[in-house]
């Protein structure tokens, strides 16, 4: 059934309108906005918290589980809300459903940590939706799987500090992916139309089993969007806080690196890294990284130009402040042109502007937030026809802005105005027909080849980001040759012959030194001790070359890194257990290498034994081949039952 509706409804279709949108609203609200602090983090990771987000707030796990009680946002209007956004520009909104903390902001079944059980007492996920639907504004709900307060996601009995990643080895697991389950399908079927389903799985996205969940929304709602926090099978992808600058982002053809297993973990070792006073400064300055911008924790793969085919949809999401929750003391609120620079950043580069509110206890927006978003509405009422509905081109980066794309015009988003009155573009790919202040007065403009150079008024027209429309030939609506594109996976079989040799050379590198100063002061080897030697030497080395192999590999398929290829030589059918894995793949090696083929071919090279030396050299030798063939085994038999598995 999810195969026909893909077919029914391309990606190209499903992301028309949001490819378009430019713009949205991000809104961060729940019961933390009552103290003041930031979603959910306050209680999972102290720490992070307080660096990541630039607050000295703290609340115990206590006090915020009943900041429920204490909730009752009597001046919530959601028309409003969504008047706001819209006056602003903003094509589409994205509200938090349910964050880590597990509290839903809709009548959610299976649990009474909800609005409809505060004082408020009335579902604000159906009145934003009504309101949206009354507006025709787009909505999406963001929803997180990590959940604080589900007893199946974690043992509650435990401090939230001590396991927020999750447990999913719990038998009640299970249990936890049914509730998760109750509540897509309850968003999905009782608030309209619902054009974005924005998940925020943190890390080790498979332990959420996302292929169920990606049929289940591609069923009950064909046409709603996914991002990328949830798995493969998404249908753009989402920069945090910062934008991407060096390229144009493209697909990969991999998962995201969510996917990756390790993700947990990585988490965990971070906080505890943070408790190392050396460690603790470094770790302080790179969140604070994330805070202004420059941190990028999900690096996005780019290219110069791509073509549309190979473009890779994205949407930055981003703070107005250094939180996303209401922050009454919120003080590093970011200045309204830059703003309108970033916007126009996001868009020249193809993608979206998720900007964030955080509204108040009361349920209103911040005066400083509200503020910010008229400035931007002033912009783009005067040039919005340069934002919406246009694309990227290769001009990103100029010294002087951006430039966007649409149809047959190219806009400059002039943000550095030229004290010489002219602007100079070098490589201007396309043939000018006419030049203008947008909405404004004709320029004198000279074109060479690629040298585009335009004649500007002496002062810019607006102080933020000034824009000239430039009317292009009817045939110049690609910008250029499309840069060719970039293969970011390897080749299962490059992969394992780069991993035998590493291996052959570690092993022979140690193994020469372990055999040096054992025999070197010591006379020849008996046959029968050399020939035990090797077994155990090609036994060890075989057992942990394969065990850590074998897990390696399995993760690097995880992630998409590694091209699936069907392998018949030196591949074994393995059991789904690494270690059992690792121990077949040493009795094979270990029977045929060091018994059959190695004892043996000492055996008739020289049956009375070896001198010193002579063993030093083939240990150096044969320890290296051993580690070399145990990880061909492991690398090539994992490819060969990832290509079964996907059949």
């Amino acid at each position: 059934m999810t195969s026909i509706l893909k077919n029914l409804l391309k990606p190209e279709e499903r992301l028309s309108w949001y490819k378009d949108a430019k713009f949205g609203l991000f809104i961060h609200w729940g019961a933390y906005s009552v103290a003041g602090v930031e979603a959910s983090w306050p209680v999972m990771a102290p720490d992070l918290s307080e660096v990541m987000f630039n607050t000295q707030t703290r609340i115990t796990e206590k006090e915020y589980e009943l900041l429920p009680a204490e909730f009752n946002p009597v001046n919530f209007d959601a028309e409003e809300w969504v008047r706001i956004a819209a006056d602003a520009g903003m094509r589409y909104i994205v509200f938090t459903a349910k964050h880590h903390d597990g509290f839903c902001m809709f009548d959610a079944p299976g649990t009474d940590y909800k609005i409809t059980n505060t004082p408020y007492g009335k579902d604000i996920c159906l009145e934003l939706a009504e309101a949206c639907r009354k507006a025709g504004m787009p909505l999406g709900f963001y929803y997180s799987p990590p959940d604080m307060h589900h007893s199946g996601y974690r043992n509650t009995g435990k401090p939230v500090v001590k396991n927020w990643t999750g447990e999913p080895k719990r038998k009640v697991w299970g249990d936890y992916l049914a509730y998760m389950e109750s509540h897509i399908r309850k968003l999905l079927t009782d608030y309209g139309d619902v054009k974005i389903l924005w998940f925020d799985g943190l890390a080790s996205h498979g332990k959420y089993d996302p292929p169920r969940f990606h049929k289940l929304i591609h069923e009950l709602s064909p046409a709603t969007l996914i991002n990328d926090r949830l798995g493969d099978g998404f249908d753009f992808v989402t920069p945090e806080q910062f934008i991407p600058k060096t390229g144009i982002p493209a697909r990969t053809g991999k998962p995201p690196s969510g996917l990756d297993p390790d993700g947990d973990g990585f988490y965990r070792l971070i906080c505890f890294l943070f408790k190392i006073p050396g460690i603790k400064v470094w770790i302080r300055k790179q969140m604070r990284k994330y805070g202004d911008g420059t941190l990028e924790l999900t690096p996005v793969h780019q290219e110069t130009y791509p073509a549309p085919e190979q473009f890779q949809p994205w949407e930055t999401c981003m703070t107005m402040g250094d939180s996303w929750a209401y922050k009454s003391k919120e003080k590093n609120w970011k200045e309204p042109a830059k703003l309108v620079r970033n916007l126009i950043e996001v868009v020249s580069r193809g993608g979206n502007y998720l900007l964030n509110i955080g509204p108040d206890s009361s349920g209103r927006f911040p005066p400083e937030a509200v503020e910010r978003l008229e400035y931007v509405s002033i912009w783009l009422k005067k040039y919005g026809k340069s934002m919406y509905g246009s694309t990227y081109t290769p001009l990103y980066g100029q010294g002087w802005g951006q430039a966007t794309h649409n149809d047959d015009k190219v806009f400059l988003h002039i943000s550095e105005w030229p004290e010489s009155r002219r602007l100079e573009i070098k490589s201007f790919p396309v043939q000018v027909k006419s030049a203008a202040l947008f909405g404004g007065e004709s320029l004198k403009f000279s074109q060479k080849g690629e040298n585009l150079e335009i004649s500007l008024p002496g002062e810019a027209p607006d102080k933020a980001v000034s824009v000239v429309a430039l009317e292009i030939e009817a045939d110049g609506r690609v910008l250029g040759e499309y840069s060719p594109v970039v293969e970011t996976r390897t080749k299962a079989l490059k992969y394992a012959r780069k991993q035998a040799i590493t291996s052959a050379v570690i092993n022979s590198s140690l193994n020469f030194l372990i055999a040096f100063f054992t025999y070197r002061s010591r006379g020849a080897l008996p046959y029968g001790e050399a020939a035990v030697d090797i077994l155990i030497s090609t036994g060890i080395i075989s057992f942990l070359t394969s065990w850590i192999l074998i897990s390696s590999a399995r993760k690097e398929f995880t992630k998409g890194n590694l091209i699936k290829t069907v392998i018949t030589r030196l591949a074994l059918k393995l059991p789904k257990s690494e270690a059992l894995g690792a121990l077949f793949i040493t009795i094979i090696c270990v029977i045929l290498f060091g018994g059959v083929f190695m004892s043996g071919l000492i055996y008739l090279i020289s049956p009375a034994g070896l001198s010193n030396w002579a063993y030093i050299i083939i240990k150096t030798l044969y320890t290296g081949a051993a580690g070399g063939l145990a990880a061909l085994f492991a690398i090539r038999s994992v490819a060969n039952d990832e290509v079964k598995l996907n059949d």
